[in-house]
């Protein structure tokens, strides 16, 4: 693994399978030589288990910054294995609409989730796996970008059966569920503006039947607590009170909010050179509005600040994916100065759209076109994942106060190589506690009196109602 590691830390299919390759060399091993002998599965077992939890190749660090109250002593946290979100995102690649999942039937697409659950079975961390997982997941949703409807059901099922708690596994039923009620939502809102608009688009009116809106549970969905400000092109601010009307008409009381960071739209885009459909985010839309009415002006970065609106991190991203978007010979925009990377954009750099933009195919210029320029949609601000990180080691401490209280509150009293044995049983389907947050925590508990140690014997907890 070690060897190969330039390889495999940057694409998640080699490392899967090698990964795989190595599970089933050792088993074939261990049946020939040793007729499955069950001292020898153990061995393999935690020679695989070492090689999945390694941290010397593949470093995910979660936070070392300080966190506040519960989980400031636990901010000095051990690295962990990339493994868990380098295996969610070969299950995404299996389950989106790529190169590999057309290749393959649905049997050997089946067969390679299998081997995903597999792995997943050796990992430590199952709680990252979870959170890469439901991220993708929710691209997938949103952008409805799966490859089999059925598979995706399938695999939340299997996910249940291998053991991931349930309420992980809910959550992600609840997306499937919200996707389909939007689906009746956004008909109803649909004939419901026919009516309204009687055929009548003016100006700014979108026609009904271009609008897919999609009202999720932001228990099930919501990823960090931020949203982004952005200064919409008035197409789609005026879609925002009529939306908010319906709704409401709909379900008194429920409140709704906009996350423009998760949505997508398409726009035509004509140039010299012929017409073109665009998929775009929400962000690279607002950019690209800028220019409507003034198609061959040169704005500066300060200017597409002030008319978007977006904070300087987004702002600078969007504009990056529509001057050096990887698949495209021609970009949309154009960049006055020579920028090797986001961060050499200042407020004077002039940008301009590229007249001569054009969809190549086989070396020549087409009149005509579709182009997908959202690439991985952005679920996340670079805040929000500092803030995901944190809540994984949150949430880490939370279950391991709430484990011990509940073992401590059923056993009365226990010694601390007891309750160590059983807190690690009840946590390992998630997460592995480390033996520093297990102290940590216990000491926690014992100042704020949930349970006390015994005045002959320390190495004794008692649990304190």
């Amino acid at each position: 693994m070690i060897a190969s590691a330039e390889v495999i830390t940057q694409d998640s299919e080699k490392y899967i399978e090698q990964l795989l390759e190595l599970f089933r060399r050792f088993s074939l091993l261990v049946k020939q030589a040793f007729n499955d002998d069950p001292r020898f599965l153990t061995s393999r077992d935690k020679a695989f288990k070492q090689v999945v939890n390694d941290t010397s190749v593949f470093r995910l660090e979660l936070p070392t910054r300080q966190l506040k109250s519960v989980i400031s002593n636990a901010s000095k946290v051990q690295p962990e294995s990339r493994c868990p979100e380098l295996l969610a995102n070969y299950c995404d690649m299996l389950l989106r609409k790529t190169p590999i999942s057309r290749k393959l039937t649905s049997d050997e697409i089946e067969a390679k989730l299998k081997e995903v659950l597999l792995v997943l079975k050796y990992i430590q961390n199952k709680d990252v796996f979870m959170r890469y997982h439901k991220a993708h997941l929710t691209r997938r949703l949103i952008l409805d970008s799966s490859a089999d409807s059925e598979k995706e059901e399938n695999m939340v099922e299997w996910l249940r059966d291998v053991g991931m708690p349930a309420e992980y596994v809910n959550k992600l039923g609840r997306m499937f569920q919200d996707i389909k009620v939007s689906e009746d939502l956004n008909q109803q809102f649909k004939n419901a503006n026919r009516l309204s608009t009687n055929g009548v688009t003016g100006a700014h009116h979108l026609p009904p039947d271009s609008i897919n809106i999609k009202i999720l549970n932001a228990g099930a969905w919501a990823r960090g607590s931020e949203r982004v400000q952005v200064s919409l092109p008035l197409e789609m601010e005026d879609i925002i009170p009529e939306v908010e009307e319906f709704y409401r008409k709909q379900h008194n009381g429920r409140k709704l909010q906009w996350y423009h960071h998760m949505s997508n739209g398409t726009l035509t885009f004509s140039n010299n050179i012929g017409k073109f459909d665009l998929d775009v985010t929400t962000f690279q839309m607002a950019v690209l509005f800028v220019w409507n009415d003034r198609p061959f002006d040169k704005i500066s970065y300060e200017n597409l600040r002030l008319a978007t609106e977006l904070p300087d991190p987004e702002l600078r991203k969007t504009l990056w994916s529509l001057i050096a978007f990887p698949k495209l010979k021609r970009q949309v925009l154009v960049c006055e100065s020579d920028v090797k990377s986001v961060k050499d954009f200042d407020d004077s750099t002039l940008f301009a759209i590229n007249q001569e933009f054009s969809v190549i195919k086989n070396g020549k210029s087409q009149r005509r076109g579709k182009v997908n320029l959202i690439g991985r949609l952005q679920l996340a601000t670079e805040k929000c994942r500092e803030e995901d990180n944190e809540s994984i080691v949150r949430l880490r401490i939370l279950r391991t106060q709430e484990a011990i209280v509940t073992i401590m509150k059923m056993r009365k009293t226990m010694t601390n190589a007891q309750l160590q044995t059983e807190l690690v049983e009840i946590l390992k389907n998630m997460f592995l506690p480390s033996k520093k947050m297990i102290k940590e925590q216990i000491e926690w508990l014992i100042e704020h009196r949930y349970m006390r140690r015994d005045d002959d014997n320390i190495g004794l907890f008692i649990y304190m109602a």
